[in-house]
């Protein structure tokens, strides 16, 4: 049986994914999996650039406000719970389609890496036994084989660096030195593999971005900071501070929820802050292009 490509769209802050995912979502019977690590957390709503209830009533969207400010969220889990919308989305005749711009995210989803950064305690105690049986240069000696980069960070004799290193073999199929390169965004990964996604078969991930020139995609991103002040993103900061959300939680620290928090406390006007703003989502965005450049994108024009 062949395997499906899930369409999932890409491109940095204010290219107009969003519209472009819904558009295609309303001609393909589909429903979409936001890959957002901002959008995914409670009362975030108009900075992140959530979808609007009548964008959600027009298309079903999925890991959008759902997680409380004070948790996180690795890659690897990240990943498993697209995983499971997926097969959801698929056992109900529905297509399923990404849409986001966290590259990390999107980059262990496509490559399968759902165990990414997460410990199996049963694999790790078969690993353990395993150098105990062999010994550990022995093993290390085996697995220098397989990735001398890697083993060169670490002597012989750690066996907790060697398991860990082991960990990520077995739960990846890939050398741990690949996968460093990936988390750190280094050394691109073109390839676009087939993997299991357990409830749905065989996929593959097939990832549009969205192209547009400098000028309009600053224009863009201008223009859209006074729309979400418009939308009243100042009272949603300052609603999420009065109920508790500390000005340090992680999704605080996000683009323009840091300044507004400062704006809210009284250490920074609005017309300081704008500037501010848009000056670090214009940096934000190139540092999202320079990351999707290494990743096999079939780059497009919006209409």
């Amino acid at each position: 049986m062949a395997s499906q490509a899930i369409l999932t769209v890409v491109g940095p802050t204010a290219s107009g994914k969003t519209a472009y995912a819904i558009d295609r979502a309303l001609k393909l019977g589909g429903e979409i999996i936001s890959v957002d690590s901002r959008q995914v957390y409670r009362g975030f709503v108009v900075g992140t650039g959530q979808p609007t209830p009548e964008e959600q009533a027009a298309v079903p969207h999925h890991l959008i406000n759902i997680l409380d400010p004070t948790e996180k969220i690795t890659a690897g889990l990240y990943a498993s719970l697209v995983y499971e919308r997926i097969a959801d989305i698929k056992a109900r005749g529905r297509v399923p389609i990404l849409c986001g711009g966290t590259g990390l995210y999107v980059r262990a989803i496509r490559l399968g890496l759902a165990s990414l950064g997460d410990s199996d305690p049963k694999l790790r105690r078969k690993i353990l036994a395993r150098i105990e049986d062999e010994g550990a240069e022995a093993v290390y000696a085996a697995f220098a084989e397989i990735d001398p980069d890697y083993a060169a960070t670490f002597h012989p004799h750690n066996v907790q660096r060697l398991a860990r290193a082991l960990e990520i073999l077995e739960t990846t199929g890939q050398p741990p030195s690949r996968v460093r390169d990936w988390r750190r965004g280094e050394g691109g990964y073109t390839e676009t593999p087939t993997i299991t996604v357990e409830g749905a078969g065989e996929v593959t991930f097939e990832l549009v971005g969205l192209e547009r020139s400098r000028g309009e995609l600053y224009s863009r991103i201008n223009r859209r900071l006074l729309e979400m002040l418009d939308r009243g993103w100042l009272e949603e900061v300052r609603g999420l501070l009065e109920a508790g959300v500390s000005p340090e939680a992680h999704p605080m620290q996000g683009v323009g929820y840091w300044e507004l928090a400062r704006v809210v406390a009284g250490t920074l006007t609005l017309d300081e802050a704008g500037p501010i703003i848009q000056q670090r989502t214009r940096n934000f965005a190139r540092r999202q292009l320079t990351w999707f450049r290494k990743e096999p994108v079939r780059w497009v024009r919006p209409s």
